[in-house]
């Protein structure tokens, strides 16, 4: 497929899982063929969470080589992550944007951990009387903690998950991450500097509202 689209000399993006990271020639053919961004979800930086999410095909101890192989093809990395896990520590947060700011993600996800109904993880918290409400309009990853977390308080997921939001787009951080990749940043630097102010003014909205 990347050959054969490499003559419209078309910009590109799509997600995929890590495992692309492994391959060489994968990479080299996706860039030529006008590949810029890669989604990856890395879900967690905790290999014990990642375990216990049946995800061990992600393999923390990896993550920074394949990162850095990624941009060393030239292409830039959103990276997907979740808060929330049963082994999630408060301190989770800062390690996250430690390990993102170090690896110089360009761009990330961040989301709630969400039990769906009819899965797996929603049988299973619901069992454990975990599942705080049924309200199906909370069910939304973003502004909303549904289930009680083992590790820390409702409260004190939703506060870490905004925190790393605002800390992510930082313009310290924006700095800090982008240039130590140097990946893209004829695009990569703008988009976060439109987050930055995004935020920003979302935080001042919520200040007035408050």
């Amino acid at each position: 497929m990347f050959r054969a689209i490499t003559p419209y000399k078309k910009w590109w993006t799509s997600q995929a899982s890590i495992k692309v990271g492994e391959d060489d020639e994968f990479l080299e053919l996706a860039y030529k063929s006008g590949y810029r961004h890669l989604f990856i979800g890395f879900e967690s930086i905790s290999q014990v969470s990642l375990d216990g999410a049946n995800k061990s095909f992600n393999q923390v101890e990896r993550y920074q080589e394949i990162i850095r192989r990624i941009h060393s093809h030239g292409i830039s990395i959103q990276a997907g992550i979740v808060f929330g896990f049963d082994n999630d520590t408060p301190d989770v947060f800062d390690k996250t944007i430690a390990f993102l700011r170090d690896n110089g993600i360009s761009q990330a996800t961040f989301n709630v951990l969400t039990p769906y109904p009819g899965t797996p993880l929603f049988e299973r918290l619901k069992a454990q009387g975990r599942i705080l409400t049924e309200d199906w309009s909370k069910y939304n990853s973003r502004t909303d903690a549904v289930f009680q977390p083992i590790n820390m308080t409702q409260e004190e997921l939703l506060a870490g998950y905004t925190r790393v939001n605002r800390e992510f787009y930082r313009l310290g951080n924006i700095f800090s991450r982008l240039f130590r990749s140097r990946t893209n940043l004829y695009w990569t630097l703008p988009l976060n500097l439109v987050y930055h102010l995004l935020l920003r003014f979302d935080k001042r909205k919520s200040n007035v509202s408050g």
